[in-house]
């Protein structure tokens, strides 16, 4: 661990050109395992940044899907540049590291676990904000875990967490508007969870639809993470 805090504080320095980098300011906030990456937050003075790292995977899977992952986050938040509700002065520090703004606030699945509620004001920002993505041909996907849609300091919605995304500017009309459909399905069934008013009627039989569709939901478990998995069983094999 200590190994791979100093090969991300020298990517840091070199990155931004600073020599004054205090390795005690980086701050280990997910441990992932195999595929997935391992998450810093880097917090000194003005700099605040998340950092996904994937040096960490096993070779086979750091010059494939570690390489992919990280290209993947940086692209898809310079897409969203300038969107509120999201990330920004996104870089790339390496060939297997991201770095971004640190969007500071709690998880919504945190304020559900605690029994806590929301105004509905928040939730009508954050359908506004989801459709301000899909306006830039971009679906999330995984809207319906409560982890990934961050209560802000300042009271308004973030969406985190894009490695299940897709661009959407060349599907077809009909498919692009069913996973559109399943980012909104996932604000609505936070603002059910969350509220602390009840979905509006026509809210909540857009959600009982979309779920009876979601039993055949031909993206469950989403492209990226199968590719992931395959990858797993194929080195795991040999």
């Amino acid at each position: 661990m200590v190994r791979l805090n100093n090969y991300i504080i020298k990517l840091l320095k070199n990155k931004l050109n600073r020599s004054d980098l205090d390795e005690s300011k980086l701050i280990l906030l997910n441990k992932g395992k195999f595929a997935n990456a391992y998450v810093f937050r880097y917090s000194q003075g003005d700099t605040d940044l998340t950092i996904k790292d994937f040096s960490h995977c096993p070779w086979p899977v750091k010059i494939t899907v570690g390489i992919i992952m990280a290209k993947f986050e940086y692209k898809t938040l310079k897409l969203l540049e300038g969107l509120p509700g999201v990330a920004s002065e996104a870089f790339l520090l390496g060939r297997y590291t991201v770095a971004f703004s640190y969007v500071k606030g709690t998880p919504l699945a945190e304020i559900h676990r605690k029994n806590m509620t929301l105004p509905k004001e928040f939730f009508i920002e954050l359908e506004k904000r989801t459709r301000e993505m899909h306006n830039k041909n971009l679906v999330h996907l995984d809207l319906r875990n409560l982890g990934n849609i961050i209560d802000g300091d300042d009271g308004n919605p973030y969406i985190i967490d894009f490695q299940s995304s897709l661009g959407t500017k060349y599907l077809p009309k009909k498919l692009k508007k069913i996973l559109e459909d399943s980012d909104i399905s996932g604000v609505y069934k936070s603002w059910k969870l969350v509220c602390s008013e009840n979905l509006d009627p026509e809210k909540e039989k857009f959600l009982e639809d979309f779920n009876k569709i979601r039993k055949i939901w031909v993206f469950k478990g989403y492209p990226i993470q199968k590719a992931i998995r395959k990858i797993k069983r194929k080195i795991n094999k040999d």
